[in-house]
């Protein structure tokens, strides 16, 4: 059967979730085939079996993880890996994804450098001179302690990763990008320079984690509504002030908003019947 006979019926940004589907489809006797684009994978299948194929879409997408579907993979000889939240982080898979990897080792760096020269790295990196453009991305790269560290590089490590296997590493540069610009602008605005840290990028990954699978009805991100609301909480305590550490609350919320916006904007309709 020619491509010309078929039609596109749903586009997935896993390619493993769409070739889960799809050999369940064919041990129904449907056919359908996997169409790669990109950073998305397309479905297609002959019109006059897509009636037949609608519900069985709407079943996958609401349980995606049920056991019915591996086993179909297992009958068309190989087995697929399901994308979850659960998946472990991977030192081997870190070095797929470059661009978490290189904020990584670059952070680490300026980390290194601060405990060097803290005076000269702090000048050179804060936002005290908003002329000079790369200010305004360079302070996510300040950490004013070892726990403040470490708690940004790990969520910058997990959801990165995330973002840049299931996405691309041009959507986590855009997410890191815009919401280092806005959060260090809001904070600056409000608070003046002195500030420093990547939690404002942290914040806009939750952000758009979250609500990416809201909007599609998926568990791709490991950012429970739990989870989410303890950092709603933990941003509300640090405007409060009654915590024991000073935050950049501001760049936190800034970070947020944008990470919520850019998922909203990149939102997509999954079925196209």
């Amino acid at each position: 059967m020619t491509a010309q006979n078929l039609r596109k019926f749903v586009e997935f940004t896993s390619m493993s979730a769409a070739h889960l589907f799809a050999d369940y489809c064919q041990t129904q006797g449907l056919t359908v085939q996997v169409q790669p684009q990109g950073h998305t994978t397309s479905l297609l299948a002959p019109a006059e079996q897509l009636e037949h194929i609608e519900p069985l879409l709407a079943e996958f997408l609401r349980e995606p993880t049920h056991p019915r579907y591996q086993a179909a993979a297992w009958q068309q000889s190989h087995s697929v890996a399901l994308p979850t939240g659960s998946r472990r982080f991977s030192l081997s898979a870190l070095w797929q994804t470059p661009l978490t990897a290189a904020l990584l080792l670059l952070t680490l760096a300026v980390y290194l450098w601060q405990q060097i020269d803290f005076n000269g790295a702090n000048a050179a990196l804060q936002l005290h001179q908003p002329a000079q453009v790369w200010r305004w991305i360079t302070p996510i790269l300040l950490h004013f302690s070892l726990t403040h560290l470490v708690f940004n590089l790990c969520w910058w490590v997990l959801l990165g990763q995330k973002i840049e296997q299931y996405s691309s590493s041009v959507n986590l540069l855009q997410l890191a990008v815009s919401s280092a610009v806005i959060s260090n602008g809001l904070e600056l605005a409000l608070n003046g320079p002195n500030f420093g840290g990547l939690s404002g990028v942290v914040y806009a990954l939750f952000g758009y984690c979250w609500l990416q699978d809201k909007l599609n009805n998926t568990e791709q991100y490991p950012v429970t509504n739990g989870l989410a609301a303890f950092m709603v909480l933990w941003l509300a305590l640090g405007f409060m002030d009654v915590l024991w550490i000073n935050m950049a609350n501001w760049a936190h919320l800034g970070g947020l908003l944008c990470g919520l916006g850019w998922a909203w904007l990149s939102r997509r309709t999954r079925t196209n019947l």
